[in-house]
């Protein structure tokens, strides 16, 4: 066995070539460790004063001024794996991380201690890997550490899916101040205002205490004026009797005058205390009118082709821009063709839909397309219809905002003002 302080028989000091090398061996192997870090279950790790002090002014206080702690440091709230993805960056200038869970932990930790580098690796990683799985997770850091670009991220990713990220497992676990963010949102297009409540209702729920019997006047007390940020009136009079009546949360009174409301009732007449959202416009981005839009007529060079009515027609294939914008409404052809558009996100799944007016279709809410990311845009035509078709037609100008796609048809689109 090697003497210790010793490499290949020779002090280490004199084999090892540079700064990192060495750096490396003293936290392999513990040589001069002058502080000891004791985590949860009595784990404990070897580290040394003075470079721990040299990455974080929170560390420099803590052991080497007048707070200085003898050679134990006990950190029994600080996760052990986390920490360990920190001292690599300390040590070893490098962090391997695998999962954007494990990212969000060690940004908390680099956050604490005030080491920015680390910070900065942690949220790029974040950015280029946060999923609809992991965006709350995300938003409540976020909010913990007032950080507006991981916020905008969540945001952003909010807008793929909704629905899905509400109906999430991790909403019960948001602090109230996260959830009360993303209540408040107007421009997170659920499919319907009873996703936003359900989600409210399974985070009142998740509230309760063990010896909490979980009827809907607890969950309510739990829920607090988060109610009030529900847009009842958005609802269908048969969505609120199946979704919100029977959850007991609203009282027979309050369900009774909502329904008034809903109904479309004076809301004057309505008791101050019912609990309700005044506004009864949706979530979705507001359809605009179309001389407010940025027009894009996309000629292409192709040959004609033929569709026959409730036929599916590829209107446009790998559709992408380079900014986030909002498709409202569509030209196809120039006659009455009849039918619906639809855009279909990466993973295959609709995020809007389109009627037909004449020629023109208007999405019920405007499609948002994400800054580089590929859509599809599909019509099925109530009607024969002959469409000028093309192949790898590239890209289109609007304003500052470029478009492209690899398979495309003669269209006008209506976009709105980039994000």
């Amino acid at each position: 066995m090697a003497e210790k302080g010793t490499l290949d028989g020779q002090a280490w000091q004199m084999v090892l070539k540079n700064n990192m090398e060495c750096l490396e061996y003293l936290y392999t192997s513990g040589e001069y460790s002058d502080l000891d870090i004791v985590f949860k279950g009595g784990v404990c790790i070897k580290t040394h004063r003075l470079i721990l002090s040299m990455k974080s002014p929170v560390f420099g206080a803590m052991l080497m001024g007048p707070m200085a702690t003898g050679k134990r440091l006990d950190l029994p709230k600080d996760p052990l794996e986390g920490f360990r993805k920190l001292l690599d960056h300390v040590y070893r200038d490098q962090m391997d991380l695998e999962s954007v869970e494990e990212a969000l932990e060690v940004y908390t930790l680099a956050h604490k201690y005030m080491m920015e580098p680390a910070r900065k690796i942690c949220l790029q990683y974040i950015l280029s890997n946060l999923g609809e799985e992991t965006t709350l997770a995300a938003l409540e850091t976020s909010a913990a550490h007032g950080d507006k670009e991981l916020k905008d991220k969540c945001m952003e990713m909010m807008m793929r899916d909704p629905d899905a990220v509400m109906t999430s497992e991790t909403v019960p676990h948001l602090s109230k101040e996260s959830l009360k963010d993303l209540l408040k949102a107007d421009d997170i297009c659920f499919s319907s205002e009873v996703v936003p409540f359900k989600g409210l209702v399974a985070w009142g729920r998740a509230q309760l205490g063990l010896d909490e019997e979980p009827s809907g006047s607890a969950v309510r007390k739990k829920i607090g004026d988060l109610l009030k940020e529900i847009r009842f009136l958005d609802m269908s009079c048969d969505e609120f009797i199946e979704n919100v009546f029977g959850t007991d949360v609203l009282t027979h009174t309050e369900c009774f005058h909502i329904l008034r409301a809903i109904k479309g009732a004076d809301l004057s007449t309505l008791p101050e205390d019912t609990p309700l959202n005044p506004t009864r416009e949706g979530r979705a981005p507001k359809l605009r009118k179309m001389d407010e839009l940025s027009r894009c007529a996309v000629s292409i060079t192709g040959s004609n082709a033929n569709y026959i009515a409730s036929s599916e027609v590829l209107l446009f294939e790998g559709l992408s821009s380079d900014v986030t914008i909002e498709l409202h409404h569509m030209h196809v052809g120039n006659n009455n063709y009849g039918g619906t558009l639809s855009v279909i996100n990466n993973k295959g799944k609709p995020i809007s839909s389109a009627m037909c007016d004449g020629s023109k279709f208007t999405f019920e809410r405007p499609a948002v397309l994400l800054k580089d990311k590929k859509y599809k845009v599909m019509f099925y035509p109530r009607n024969n219809v002959l469409l000028n078709r093309g192949i790898n037609v590239g890209r289109h100008k609007v304003g500052n905002t470029t478009l492209s796609f690899s398979q495309g048809h003669n269209c006008v689109l209506y976009l709105g003002a980039d994000k």
